[in-house]
């Protein structure tokens, strides 16, 4: 079997080509820049070849269709909406974060401005529901073809729900953990569930088969928040290539953050919320004192035993269902990178 970078660029190229297909016919300058977010070219619309990420949810979409049905090709194009949406849930973050970079390039909208860059989001979006028409009619009946574009139409309800919650949260000062992770299921776990259950709706007619996939990816996605919450606060620099200081300096309410904020007492909780009130970022001396409260609450041991059952209850599920096959085995690996990673 390969390694994990063998596995997540195993269909990189033919999920590049359906995306590239469906942009055929796009208006030159959209086209230009979508091209651009995606890597594909420059700001002038040469061809170039930057990081385009990992394509991670495709990549789930046809590995489980791949191990239901020994193949992954008829379903590229539900594998291509999904990046597509994932595309532009990206550039519309980079605009309401005020994000200047992504993955070391100016983002779109600092280039071309808010209001182009929103209305390329917006036709992203649009054809990425036209690209799940694009599935074959002789392969999958009109029932399992509506299923899978209902499960994609509910997951965006729930990330841009989700992103909703995400940003208000900047304002509240009491989230629980369990609003919290109420949040980034429907922000960041919803859609990777939709990518897993895609391919097995569309692979499969066994419901215990997708009852179980349903409950690897959910549990998978919350695990996958939770060590992007520790590495973001605890990673190795040198690895993730993002400084430790920048979610704690913006006072993002990861889930350390929230479980020391509603563990502390008396003088500690009256200076971080007073902290996390003030709509400053964080100094490096108040960066110390909220590493030094994380620490006093074993605020890292925490996410991590949070994350560790959700990893257990997710290979639970993947181990009920009766398949064993290459395909499979890849899914596997896939997971235990998400879940174990450093980077």
């Amino acid at each position: 079997m390969p390694g994990i970078n063998g596995i997540l660029n195993k269909y990189t190229s033919d999920i590049e080509r359906a995306i590239k297909d469906a942009l055929t016919g796009a208006p030159p300058f959209i086209r230009g820049v979508i091209n651009y977010h995606f890597g594909w070219v420059d700001q002038n619309f040469e061809p170039a070849s930057f990081e385009s990420g990992k394509m991670l949810r495709p990549t789930l979409c046809l590995l489980v269709f791949d191990a239901l049905t020994g193949s992954h090709k008829d379903a590229l194009p539900v594998a291509a909406a999904i990046e597509m949406i994932h595309n532009f849930t990206l550039i519309h973050d980079d605009i309401e974060d005020n994000d200047l970079e992504r993955r070391g390039r100016p983002t779109a909208w600092a280039i071309w401005g808010k209001p182009l860059a929103i209305n390329v989001g917006d036709f992203l979006y649009t054809l990425a529901f036209k690209c799940t028409y694009q599935l074959n009619s002789t392969q999958f009946t009109a029932e399992r073809t509506l299923a899978t574009l209902g499960l994609i139409t509910e997951s965006c309800l729930k990330l841009t729900a989700g992103q909703d919650l995400d940003l208000r949260f900047e304002q509240i000062q009491d989230v629980s953990t369990d609003m919290y992770l109420d949040m980034v299921y429907k922000k960041t776990g919803a859609l990777l569930e939709a990518a897993v259950l895609s391919g097995a709706i569309l692979g499969a007619a066994d419901e215990e088969i997708i009852k179980n996939y349903r409950a690897f990816a959910r549990n998978i996605g919350l695990a996958f928040q939770v060590r992007d919450d520790i590495l973001g606060i605890w990673g190795d620099v040198a690895k993730t290539g993002k400084s430790t200081d920048n979610d704690l300096r913006r006072k993002k309410k990861t889930l350390p953050v929230i479980y020391t904020l509603n563990k502390s007492t008396g003088q500690r909780r009256e200076k971080l919320r007073a902290l996390y009130a003030n709509p400053e970022p964080l100094s490096d001396a108040q960066i110390e004192f909220v590493r030094e409260s994380l620490k006093w609450a074993d605020a890292c041991n925490y996410a991590q035993n949070k994350a560790n059952g959700y990893i257990e209850t997710a290979f639970s599920a993947l181990n009920r269902i009766n398949v064993s096959n290459q395909a499979q085995s890849e899914l596997e690996a896939v997971a235990k990178f998400l879940v174990y990673r450093s980077h």
